[in-house]
């Protein structure tokens, strides 16, 4: 089935109507009408919120539809490959972007496309340069001088696809609205930076986020470890219905507040201990503060 298919099929087994689906994901009626008759499909902040609101993977729902960057969704992009023959560790530095977004591929290259609807030069503005030895693979993504930091951090996105057989620890560094995460395995991802809004779906592996800034967080069938690292932040946790988790305050003068300002400890979302935890969120650092909403 197509995406329109799908969703329809998926709004039918829950038993709501379109006005219904509509107000849950925040969209107009017209819009869902669009994507079920097949005449669009969502942006990526939809995507999400439909994956999350009927627990199906990203994947899945556009399996027959290639990833939004890659389908030309965007006015212009720019596309980069390189072949692996070994699991590597990747270190990634993409200095300012508006949006990351790190997923498998079955393919055995890894590929950065980098997209934009306002940046119509972006083959001279944005240039990937990839440098690679026997255990780690350097991925450096470039800016022009005429191209502004405030251009990128608005305009720019980047699309990073990686091997699934080749997947080991990786390493970002950048400075961005929206860093994502989805459909993928792996030992580790550590970012450095800066970040708005952190989306975690449909994933597994050891996620550290070590920046100052203020973050809002949404995880969606997570499993292992996510370690926020936070000096003088306070960062927001929503996790998807159906998300086991255990939250372990392990820094100095943090804590895990609910919607309540009340404070938790060790919370698991299901009371039994017996229960299997699929995630645990470790809050370290100085002075930090995460809320679950």
């Amino acid at each position: 089935m197509n995406f329109a298919e799908k969703l329809r099929t998926l709004r039918k087994e829950k038993n709501i109507s379109q006005e219904q689906l509509a107000e849950k994901i925040h969209v107009s009626r017209q819009a869902i009408t669009k994507w079920e008759t097949g005449n669009g499909i969502p942006d990526i902040e939809n995507l999400i919120a439909i994956s999350s609101l009927f627990n199906e993977s990203i994947d899945s729902l556009v399996s027959e539809e290639k990833s939004l960057i890659s389908k030309n969704e965007f006015l212009y992009s720019s596309r980069t490959e390189y072949d692996l023959d070994s699991p590597k560790k990747i270190d990634f530095k993409i200095g300012t972007a508006h949006e990351v977004i790190i997923e498998k591929t079955n393919d055995e290259k890894i590929m950065v496309i980098a997209a934009s609807n306002k940046l119509s030069y972006l083959n001279q503005q944005v240039k990937v340069k990839i440098v690679e030895d026997k255990r780690q693979m350097d991925v450096i993504v470039k800016h022009s001088s005429d191209l502004s930091d405030i251009a990128a951090l608005e305009h720019l996105f980047i699309l990073v696809r990686i091997p699934v057989k080749f997947v080991a620890d990786m390493e970002l560094n950048s400075e961005l609205e929206n860093f994502k995460v989805r459909d993928i395995t792996f030992d580790t991802i550590e970012f450095d930076g800066k970040a708005k809004n952190v989306f975690v779906t449909n994933a597994s592996g050891h996620i550290e986020l070590n920046t100052n800034s203020n973050l809002k967080v949404e995880v969606n069938r997570v499993k292992g470890k996510i370690d926020l690292n936070h000096f003088h932040s306070v960062s927001k946790i929503t996790f998807a219905e159906g998300q086991n988790y255990y939250l372990k305050n392990a820094g100095r003068f943090t804590r895990f507040v609910d919607s309540n300002a009340r404070v938790l400890s060790g919370k698991r979302e299901k009371d039994d201990p017996q229960v299997e935890t699929d995630l645990v969120v470790e809050l370290n650092g100085w002075k930090a503060e995460a809320q679950i909403v």
